[in-house]
């Protein structure tokens, strides 16, 4: 068995699901454990599931817990990670104020480091250092599924901006007086209410109920949701009123994208999250065709890759662990 300082935990805090992991020192993953969140039953019951979720990581990974040195953890907020506190946390209640630091430090008595992260800079963070952005100096990672995040780079440097609090790429309003975001904040028209799976299902349901065709109603017999995989089965079946809206928000992240690359110029664009990885067939080639029209400097603009992210649903979590790594100082 590796030496102890090899192991690290990441945790991905969700609001409908939590994912822990056991990592090594090369990102790679020994084991890990899922739990649902169930958010309602508030913070102290939650906190509790996270340890649990960690115990059942470190469980299949077939090690103790005292060769863990370190742990980090992604939060779907705004943390606070000097002083162990999460700030803010939308769909998470009661988590204003929490001292997740202090709970995660003291598990199983083990008092190592804790990193705390937004979620979805973890992720970008995880493709910085062994994912699609490594050696890559300057780029934006694009999340897409029940909402969009984001992360910046650089200078090779996940960029946190004045309050810590850069990155919501999703809430860049794109259409004034458009709809909300699917948590119901006040931001109209934002990329993720426009582009999201959210969004996305929102407008399936709504041509259905004013009349339209769809061979969705009948996918969904089984599962009762428009999912991303369901999506997927209405585009290979060529159901035009699917294949009509992802065409559509895939034209909205395109702008999107180019108004990125106008701020920014980013040497790469890095997709991922579950509508991405359900139907990035049919929409990366659309959005970067899309970005380029839109984009106010032609010259090389085509160097700008657009790639899907490498480490998929695992990208959070491996953020996490690397970034508790390099808090310990490993």
């Amino acid at each position: 068995m590796s030496d102890k300082s090899t192991y690290t935990l990441g945790i991905d805090i969700g609001g409908t699901k939590i994912f822990a992991a056991v990592i090594d020192k090369n990102g790679k993953i020994l084991g890990v454990g899922r739990k649902a969140t169930k958010a309602e039953k508030g913070a102290d019951a939650v906190v509790k599931r996270i340890l649990k979720t960690v115990d059942e990581a470190v469980e299949v990974a077939k090690i103790e817990p005292n060769q863990i040195i370190a742990i980090g953890a992604g939060v779907p907020g705004m943390v606070d990670d000097a002083n162990g506190m999460v700030t803010g946390a939308v769909n998470l209640p009661g988590w204003m104020g929490l001292p997740l630091g202090q709970h995660l430090s003291s598990w199983n008595n083990i008092n190592v480091p804790v990193a705390l992260l937004n979620d979805v800079k973890a992720a970008c963070y995880g493709e910085l250092v062994i994912g699609a952005g490594r050696n890559v100096k300057h780029f934006v990672t694009i999340f897409v599924g029940t909402g969009i995040g984001g992360g910046i780079v650089i200078d090779g440097q996940v960029y946190l901006g004045g309050r810590k609090s850069a990155g919501e790429i999703g809430h860049m309003v794109q259409m004034v007086d458009g709809p909300t975001n699917q948590s119901g904040t006040v931001i109209r028209g934002g990329i993720e209410a426009l582009a999201s799976r959210t969004a996305i299902v929102r407008d399936i349901q709504s041509a259905i109920a004013h009349g339209r065709k769809s061979i969705v109603p009948k996918l969904i017999e089984e599962k009762g949701e428009i999912t991303s995989s369901i999506l997927a089965m209405a585009m290979k079946k060529k159901d035009h009123l699917t294949a009509e809206i992802v065409d559509r928000a895939a034209y909205q992240l395109g702008v999107h994208a180019a108004s990125l690359i106008n701020c920014l110029d980013p040497e790469m664009l890095i997709w991922g999250g579950g509508v991405i990885e359900a139907l990035g067939e049919w929409m990366l080639p659309h959005i970067q065709e899309v970005a380029m029209q839109h984009c106010v400097f032609k010259k090389d603009a085509d160097q700008i890759k657009f790639v899907r992210s490498e480490l998929g649903d695992y990208a959070g979590v491996i953020g996490c662990a690397m970034k508790a790594r390099e808090k310990a100082g490993v």
